[in-house]
């Protein structure tokens, strides 16, 4: 029986092979664009808790935005008893030529070079050589693989940074190294001492990051820097990491939310074609099922055959939607495929292969959701009532 089934579904399924085309086509599109989607949200909660660490902590100016920390307390606040490693952080967007284009725009980041591995998480995967390279080149600067694409740009490459804010001045690079994919691959770090010549800023820098080693410790130095800073001007506010990322967490909340009512609307679109276009084939069929019930076939095999039609195309169209997707990503971050501002998405989150199997997953589950009430339908034909009309 099972041997009659699954032919039955292979030839109804080719019996109108243009609207089994069409249907599966876009439930394609819905799915590769859910997974998008869905890869952005999960991506981000999940690099939201994993930064969550008590153990450091983010010094910034109380009262000002953007912050403003004077140069002269860093040797302070890094040399407090229970700083097991410190860097600072200035940071301005700006563009990569004068076209100011807005494919082009680049976040540059001043920060010390030595310890940037361990205190930048997503570094850990730069390689030594690149932080050396930094280390011996003052106007080096180590950029994300999305500018470096987007600009067909290689390491050795120089260029001027165009800023955006402040301060207002155009800044020469060289470029030493490739930042990994991920997070920072829309950015360029530089090292500080660096920025402030070119820049003539020497008085302030945007935040200072101190790592404690421990939550406990952590504390500890927040309450000290607290009492040692508040009444001076400027006062400093100190937080730890956690706490700065649930804050910032709170702020896109609202957008995460967004994004997943979208996943949802897309999802019901994908119940909403599958189920008219089983509909359809189920009454252009009656007499079929009709004809099935005469040679012995259950009220059950007719749901069955209904249902595992619409499985088969649900599940390939959601296998081909995120495979297609995944192979972009894969070959967009391999620097196969040129980035342009409809794929650099791919560089900050890239579509994991099992994606694949959520895809097919989710296309079976949309098959079985949309093909309940044209299976159901199909389930009551009645047999004098069709031959009836043909007679």
């Amino acid at each position: 029986m099972m041997m009659k089934l699954s032919i039955l579904v292979l030839k109804s399924l080719c019996r109108n092979r243009l609207r089994t085309a069409v249907t599966a086509l876009g439930i394609v599109v819905l799915v590769a664009i859910s997974s998008v989607v869905t890869t952005v949200t999960t991506t981000v909660r999940r690099k939201m808790l994993s930064s969550a660490d008590e153990s450091r902590l983010i010094v910034t100016e109380r009262w000002l935005a953007p912050s403003r920390v004077p140069l002269r307390y860093v040797p302070d606040i890094a040399g407090l008893e229970g700083v097991r490693d410190w860097t600072t952080m200035n940071t301005v967007f700006g563009y990569l030529d004068e076209s100011r284009r807005l494919d082009r725009t680049v976040l540059a980041i001043a920060t010390r070079p030595d310890n940037i591995r361990t205190m930048y998480g997503g570094l850990h995967a730069l390689p030594s050589e690149a932080v050396e390279a930094l280390l011996q080149r003052k106007d080096g600067v180590l950029a994300g693989p999305a500018l470096v694409q987007t600009m067909g740009w290689q390491v050795g490459r120089e260029f001027t940074f165009h800023s955006a804010g402040f301060p207002p001045v155009d800044v020469p690079f060289t470029i030493v190294g490739i930042l990994p994919p991920g997070d920072w691959s829309n950015a360029v770090f530089c090292r500080h001492d660096y920025y402030m010549d070119a820049t003539g800023d020497r008085s302030a820098v945007n935040c200072v990051l101190l790592d404690a080693g421990n939550p406990a410790a952590a504390h500890r130095l927040a309450a000290r820097v607290n009492s040692d800073y508040e009444n001076r001007q400027p006062a400093l506010k100190v937080e730890t990491e956690s706490a700065g990322v649930s804050r910032f967490a709170n702020k896109v909340s609202a957008l995460l939310q967004i994004l997943d009512g979208i996943a949802v609307v897309l999802l019901i679109d994908m119940v909403i074609i599958l189920s008219n276009s089983i509909g359809i084939s189920v009454r252009e069929r009656r007499a079929e099922m009709a004809m099935l019930k005469v040679l012995g076939f259950q009220p059950l095999h007719i749901i069955v055959l209904i249902v595992a039609e619409a499985m088969v195309v649900g599940g390939v169209a959601g296998a081909l939607g995120t495979a297609v997707v995944w192979a972009v990503s894969s070959l967009t971050v391999g620097d196969v495929i040129p980035v342009m501002l409809w794929n650099r998405l791919f560089l900050q989150f890239p579509i994991p292969w099992t994606t694949v199997l959520l895809g097919i997953a989710v296309g079976v589950g949309v098959g079985i959701t949309g093909s309940l009430l044209p299976a159901t339908a199909a389930r009551r034909v009645r047999v004098s009532d069709v031959f009836a009309k043909i007679a």
